[in-house]
This record gives structure tokens, sequence and C-alpha cells, in this order.
């Protein structure tokens, strides 16, 4: 048992079924996807363990993650991780007042970006925070292959993550400048992954079960021989038998004595 099948042991819950019968890479990036703790958007996080109440007694410091609400609509852009935020609004000048209910939306933008990799322009939808994201990660390519799927909260994102990815295996990128083509692949080489992997980047589990399912097709059909064939096979093995054994057991007739071209028994 090799150590990624250990690490996994006990942890997929799905034993039965086509779940069960995907790829081991699907399997451990489908459970790091859950396990990984995305970076906090919404709040920031207290170091500290303990903090001073009013009173002046410790209190524990709980960094306790905002809930986040993403639409369909986060999956054809680029959010960078922030979505829709209820809650409700304190007063400050009178605490005592009852808190007004409210809704935060995220500040969206289109704003034209470039890939490298795909030597493409895309008008995306994006936020204030998506653009400080790509520009710390030097460069929109950078930031697309780098960040996790559980922060980038993007169908948009993972199905541009599995181009690149792509055209990385399969140096597709220039083919008309070879010399471009090689400096890309330098550049981006680090995020490359082995080819079968590829195509199940950003699946759902939904997605997965359902290419899992054309591809079990896909071989039993390869495998599989028509009837027909099968009959026309066994009609023919069965006629040669019979005509082998009527000809051993019919004397040879004077005409086929006479016969130049017929083999003669030692």
């Amino acid at each position: 048992m090799t150590n990624l099948q250990k690490l996994h042991r006990g942890i997929w819950p799905w034993t039965l079924g086509l779940k069960s019968r995907l790829p081991l890479h699907y399997k451990r990036r489908y459970i790091e996807k859950y396990m990984h703790e995305a970076r906090p958007v919404h709040y920031h996080v207290d170091e500290r363990k303990f903090v001073a109440d009013k009173y002046g007694n410790p209190v524990r410091v709980q960094n306790v993650p905002i809930p986040v609400i993403y639409p369909r609509e986060a999956n054809d852009g680029l959010w960078g991780g922030e979505g829709i935020v209820a809650g409700f609004r304190k007063k400050e000048d009178n605490p005592m007042k009852p808190r007004n209910a409210r809704i935060w939306l995220p500040y969206l933008t289109k704003r034209i970006l470039y890939s490298e990799i795909l030597d493409r322009w895309m008008a995306i939808t994006v936020t204030r925070r998506t653009m400080d994201l790509i520009e710390s990660s030097c460069g929109f390519d950078n930031y697309i292959l780098s960040t996790p799927e559980n922060e980038l909260c993007s169908k948009l994102g993972m199905t541009l993550k599995r181009e690149m990815l792509r055209a990385l295996v399969d140096k597709s990128m220039y083919s008309n400048d070879q010399a471009r083509r090689d400096a890309v692949y330098e550049k981006y080489r680090k995020y490359e992954i082995p080819a079968e992997e590829v195509e199940w980047i950003g699946l759902s589990l939904y997605e997965a079960e359902m290419k899992q399912n054309e591809l079990e097709e896909a071989e039993r059909v390869r495998n599989l021989r028509p009837l027909k064939d099968v009959y026309a096979d066994k009609l023919f093995l069965e006629l040669s038998e019979k005509f082998a054994l009527q000809a051993k057991l019919q004397p040879q007739s004077w005409l086929g004595k006479l016969n130049p071209f017929q083999d003669k028994k030692e």
C-alpha cells in the first residue's frame, strides 16, 4: 500500500459505486479541497490567544469565520474569494438600540486580462481583491495556477486552470514560435502535472462521476464483440470440424486418385 493510499484510508467516505472507482489523484485533490483552510477574506485573524475584557479578565480569542454566500454569477467571473455577506450593523452611538440588518455585496467590475500561456485576451468580471492578488502573484497565469480551488471559488477559474495545464503538458502554445513556446514553458513548468490528471482538474463530484462512467462505458464497448461475430465464428468452427470428420470417414474416390494436385498420404 502506497503512502497516498494510506493517507486516504478511511477518509474517502464512498466505498461502493462510481465514487469508489474514481482515480486516486482526484480523491486526493477533492479531500485536500475541503481539508485546506482558505485564507480569510471578510475578517482579520487575531493571532492572540487571550485578550482582556472590560473588567481586565482574560478571555480566549475566537476567530469565527463569517458565512459567505457565493451565487451562480460567481462561477462566471473571478471574485477572489469574495461573496455576499449577510449580517447586522450595530449602532455605535447607542449599543442598546436594535441592530439593523444589512447585506454586503462585493464591488464588481469588468477588466481585460491576458493569459500568457493561452495567448488570449479575456473580459472577466473581477473584484478589487482579485486585481490585488493578480498583482501580488506577478501575473494572471501565476494567480490562476497557484491559487487553490477553494480560494478561487469559480468554475471559470478552474476551467482556465485546466486549459493552462493542458497547454503545458501538450506544449501546444505558440505553435509558430518555438523560442516563445520554450520560454513560456520554462516560466510555468513548476505547475506542470501528469497528463492523466489534467482532465480531472476542477470537476465537481457529479461531473467526475459522469466522466468515470463514460470511461468505463467506452472500455466496455471496446472489449465487447457483436453477437453476430461470435455466432459466425462458432458456426465456422462447427462446420470446419464437421467437414474434417466427413473427409476422414468417406473413402477416396477413383477420380480423386487421378488428381495430380491432391496431397498424397504416405
